[in-house]
């Protein structure tokens, strides 16, 4: 079975509250056998009594009455007088619930948890609370006893140095036994009881409590210096007390507990090992023990030696521990948690502060932990440097990215959308699309009328992506747009573009391109291409073709070179198909590039459509080509169809 797996069992079992009473009573049971009913350790030793506390402590009412009710039953069966066992069930019920009250009402921290021993302060806070249990469980039966005689019968320790027995055995049990117990359900994660909110009349401030603690034991103190007996009194003070512990666990409870930390710490770990080193050097060194304590108590019996071993034992466990754990927890759990805490800080924050001054004081040399908190402050300041540079980073990247933004918007309107009011009332229909790989793109398409009866048409494609290609874009396209105006053959107007391009082009950057002037009057169509993809043409009633004619070299790379013209005839409903390598280019990763062939074949599936019907097709099918792929090259098309005059020549 997994650790995982050992883990939910444990607490699926631990959180049955029939599972608990069951477990709580047959611990009980055996205990009771063995040392109260058996009497291996002697008449002093009563090593059943620490379950009480202990019980109550770490499973709350459901454990205290588990406990309670096997005490119950073995009393019964021994012939006890019944009232007697009934008030001595009380009695262990009231006091394993006192138990758990105080944990989670007194000595009360900003961090309230299930018992648990990770720092001293939780040590201290369990023996003070045993201490306290083992007086007023002394206190109880002492009443009783004075209340009634049948007690005596429960507890048979009747001499006033004899009852002490009671306090140590549940102080001296609780302490070795309890921290043992505890640490181990911890350590194997086995869940604790925790009280819940608790809505009573019932709200007595503490101080009353204590104050009734108080009189009560100076009460029994004087009563046992023969100073004060009365019977009554006896009974009515065994009432009072009975009643202010009752109250006590019946107080009100605004808030239920909320646990901040369900893992054990290695305190814990630490203070297993150490008991249990401690408890078998006890065992194997027993008869030293005796000697020295038989020699310094000569009159004490056998019974009453094994007690005060005991008490010795528990004393000695508890000073010895309390040296160990503070130097534990100064050296190794609170840089630990300190650690812990920056860690949270910066989840929280996003920003490791106010921490060196905690720990620079763990930094030692010559010190494991110093030198693993030194590397993890030297970390510290690296991860604010990094976020510092994180932060301009971020902020640049950010103004950088608005820029482009506004840069797309600029290039994106520098492109003419107006086509049905610049084909208005003349015979051709033109329609354009671009949509750039990046937030700015090297494609451009343009038209421009050049007087009644001539248009230029345009497309081009600078070499590279991004605001460079941008830049030598709109440098193109205003080159092309001037020197058109001033020069009729496209011949010399791609001639003086080139080498205007090349001047100053220390990046060597490059435009494919394809010009076309189109007379409105008759259709015939002059065109340059400067190294650009070869466009489709529809003529008369055909499909689309392409155009195979000779590119010349390409604008921007080389000076005085020559721009062939070359001529056709445009009739009516023919059509001209211009794209960058942006389109057949496009990749989806499996079946490799879009292609020309397929480009022809969705054009001419749609070529009776409107032009902005065919463009939205094409975009449709590189779509599910590309299968989402992300747009690797800028994609520019622009369609031109004549309506105009059949051509006579």
């Amino acid at each position: 079975m997994s650790t995982m797996s050992r883990d939910i069992n444990l607490r699926e079992i631990f959180n049955n509250k029939k599972f608990i009473f069951i477990f709580t009573f047959a611990m009980e049971f055996i205990f009771y056998y063995f040392f109260e009913e058996l009497m291996i350790t002697g008449n002093y030793l009563l090593g059943d009594l620490w379950l009480a506390p202990i019980f109550g402590l770490m499973f709350g009412p459901i454990g205290a009455l588990g406990q309670a009710s096997a005490t119950l039953v073995w009393e019964l069966w021994q012939g006890i007088n019944p009232l007697a066992c009934f008030i001595d069930f009380g009695i262990m019920f009231l006091i394993s619930v006192f138990t758990y009250k105080l944990w989670y009402t007194i000595f009360k921290r900003h961090k309230l948890t299930t018992p648990k021993f990770d720092s001293i302060y939780n040590i201290l806070k369990f023996i003070a609370i045993i201490g306290i249990i083992s007086i007023t469980y002394w206190i109880l039966i002492n009443l009783s006893m004075l209340a009634t005689p049948y007690m005596k019968v429960v507890y048979p320790l009747t001499g006033n140095i004899e009852r002490i027995s009671y306090i140590t055995n549940i102080f001296s049990f609780s302490i070795i036994l309890g921290l043992l117990l505890i640490s181990s359900f911890n350590i194997l994660k086995i869940p604790m009881q925790v009280p819940k909110k608790f809505d009573t009349k019932i709200n007595i401030p503490h101080k009353y409590y204590i104050t009734a603690f108080l009189i009560a034991g100076g009460y029994l103190i004087l009563d046992r210096l023969s100073v004060i007996h009365n019977p009554y009194l006896n009974n009515i003070f065994f009432i009072i007390c009975l009643i202010f512990i009752i109250l006590f666990c019946l107080n009100k409870r605004d808030e239920d507990i909320k646990i901040i930390n369900t893992n054990y710490s290695i305190i814990e770990e630490i203070i297993m090992i150490f008991m249990l080193i401690f408890s078998i050097t006890l065992i194997f060194n027993y008869y030293s023990f005796h000697y020295i304590v038989s020699y310094v108590f000569p009159n004490l019996n056998y019974d009453f030696l094994l007690m005060v071993i005991l008490a010795v034992s528990s004393i000695s466990i508890i000073i010895l521990s309390m040296l160990h754990i503070s130097y534990v927890e100064h050296s190794v759990t609170n840089p630990l948690y300190g650690l812990i805490d920056s860690t949270k800080e910066y989840n929280n924050q996003k920003k490791v502060t106010g921490i060196d001054i905690e720990l620079n004081k763990y930094v030692k040399p010559d010190d494991d932990i110093g030198t693993l908190v030194k590397s993890f402050l030297n970390l510290k300041t690296l991860i604010n440097e990094n976020l510092d540079d994180l932060k301009q980073t971020t902020a640049e990247k950010e103004r950088i990215e608005t820029e482009l933004d506004v840069a797309s918007n600029i290039q994106a309107n520098m492109l003419p959308k107006d086509f049905d009011e610049f084909s208005k009332n003349k015979p051709f229909e033109i329609y354009g699309f671009m949509s750039p790989a990046k937030e700015v793109g090297g494609d451009f398409y343009d038209f421009f009328e050049l007087d009644e009866n001539y248009i230029n048409f345009v497309i081009g494609d600078v070499s590279g992506k991004g605001m460079p290609a941008t830049l030598f874009m709109v440098k193109t396209m205003h080159l092309i747009r001037n020197n058109s105006i001033f020069r009729e053959n496209l011949s010399h107007v791609y001639e003086n573009v080139n080498n205007t391009a090349c001047e100053r082009n220390d990046e060597n950057l490059f435009v494919t391109s394809w010009i076309g002037k189109l007379n409105l009057n008759n259709g015939k169509l002059s065109y340059v291409n400067a190294g650009h993809n070869p466009p489709l043409i529809k003529q008369k009633d055909g499909d689309f073709e392409y155009l195979d004619t000779h590119a010349n070299l390409v604008l921007g790379l080389m000076e005085d070179m020559p721009y062939n013209e070359y001529k056709l005839n445009l009739n009516p409903g023919d059509m001209i198909f211009l794209y960058t390598d942006g389109i057949t280019e496009a990749n989806n990763n499996y079946e490799g590039f879009y292609g020309e062939e397929r480009l022809k074949t969705i054009i001419n599936k749609h070529k009776d459509e409107n032009l902005n019907e065919i463009i939205d097709e094409i975009i449709k099918d590189l779509d599910q080509f590309c299968n989402s792929q992300e747009q690797f090259d800028d994609m520019t098309m622009l369609l031109l169809r004549y309506t105009g005059d059949e051509n006579e020549d």
